[in-house]
């Protein structure tokens, strides 16, 4: 009796423990908040004016061809023939003919295929640990989907804690961003939150306009210019992995806010992974002191999808991502023993 006695004690005391770490106050996942960028990184300056696409006209109609001109007669062997004028192109006029009808405006085309090194279809599930090292604690999963057809594109990402921490801290969130592709990259025409299965923010880019439009839920925020590249927070991990720059410059819009970014390469790195090590190239988001941080981990020999995420908050404290369900074009990027 006492030895079941001990053990139901060290399983309260750890059943204990763990609802402390979980429903301690003041923690949030940062990713699921909205990041405030700083006056020195969030973009006030006028933007450079970008020149609006020229409307497509139909091309003239081509001139209709004159009547050919009546050869004259051959002239008789016996003498010659006088010389005879000519008779006009047209002896007798025909009939007029019915007025052209009128030409509509012709429809936007539709965007030509690009072809880019993103998969047109995978699924990347991520667990979520709270802390580092031996004091990191399993709080959430997040799994990353999208699908394209090298002209359109839909990306989405589903959000939940899990265990007690979904007992003391429920949450459940979806973020889609939806748009076109282009020779620069992922262009989103569109990116939604919901929380909990309710609507919350949206943000809208018009590229013809170049205006982006904030909402909370049906209303609308803000409305401001538009910069050319400008990606959504969630389309922002898979366009750094498409434009590979030592210094990447981005304008992100999440559902509230829209602002400068700056990343910069840390350098290649081998990375321990379920998949076994990976070569990967890390990047950073250049931050200020007391900001949210960023760093990513994509997968050089996998199309630079990402693998590892992390997320350090205002207060220091990290919250990281890792891959641990990769499957690319129907795939499955199989497991192996570390």
């Amino acid at each position: 009796m006492r030895i079941d006695a001990r053990l139901l004690l060290a399983l309260a005391l750890s059943l204990l423990l763990h609802a402390l770490v979980a429903g301690s106050r003041g923690w949030r996942l940062p990713f699921l908040e909205e990041p405030e960028p700083s006056g020195t990184l969030e973009a006030h300056l006028a933007l450079k004016p970008v020149a609006a696409p020229l409307p497509q006209t139909a091309p003239p109609a081509p001139p209709r061809p004159a009547a050919p001109k009546p050869r004259p007669a051959p002239a008789p062997i016996e003498a010659p023939a006088p010389i005879e004028v000519p008779a006009p192109a047209v002896a007798v006029a025909p009939e007029a003919p019915p007025p052209p009808a009128p030409v509509e405006a012709a429809a936007a085309p539709a965007p030509a295929p690009v072809a880019l090194p993103w998969p047109h279809q995978g699924r990347i599930r991520f667990s979520v640990m709270r802390g580092e090292g031996e004091q990191a604690t399993l709080v959430g999963e997040s799994t990353h989907t999208w699908q394209h057809d090298d002209a359109t594109y839909t990306l989405q990402t589903l959000t939940e804690t899990v265990g007690l921490a979904a007992v003391f801290r429920p949450a459940k969130v979806v973020q889609t961003s939806e748009g076109t592709l282009g020779a620069e990259g992922i262009l989103p025409r569109e990116f939604r939150v919901e929380r909990m299965d309710r609507a919350a923010e949206r943000a809208r880019f018009d590229r013809d306009a170049m205006k982006l439009s904030l909402y909370s839920g049906e209303r609308l925020r803000r409305e401001l210019p538009l910069a050319a590249g400008s990606q959504d927070i969630l389309s922002q991990i898979y366009q750094l992995g498409l434009t590979r720059s030592a210094r990447i410059e981005l304008m992100i819009a999440t559902g509230k806010n829209y602002g400068r970014h700056v990343f910069e390469t840390v350098g290649e790195e081998r990375l321990a992974t379920r998949f076994g090590e990976l070569l990967t190239w890390r990047l950073k988001a250049v931050s200020l002191a007391g900001e949210q941080a960023m760093e990513l981990w994509l997968a050089s020999e996998y199309r630079n999808l990402p693998v590892r995420i992390r997320y350090i908050d205002r207060k220091g404290e990290v919250f990281e991502q890792n891959a641990v369900e990769l499957v690319v074009d129907g795939a499955r990027l199989a497991e192996r023993a570390q």
